[in-house]
């Protein structure tokens, strides 16, 4: 069964697994705050929130990555 938006179905469309890359910085001073990879968006946005609720005064700002922080 495909997805309906505003009464017109969507196409089928596959799943992506990308590897996402990124880090999350306090835009007012630059401190990094978070980073991680993850091929799902629902990582990215527990971490986000964990991260605001961590550090409610900060205005987060994600940015994405080319390649892993730390090299495995």
């Amino acid at each position: 069964m495909s997805d309906i938006w505003n009464g017109k179905q969507l196409p089928e469309r596959g799943f992506e697994y990308t590897t996402i890359h990124y880090r999350l910085y306090d835009d007012r001073t630059g401190q990094l705050l978070s980073f991680n990879s993850t091929n799902s968006v629902d990582a990215i946005v527990t971490d986000v929130l964990r991260t605001q609720k961590e550090n409610p005064d900060a205005h987060l700002r994600a940015i994405e990555y080319d390649g892993p922080a730390y090299q495995t």
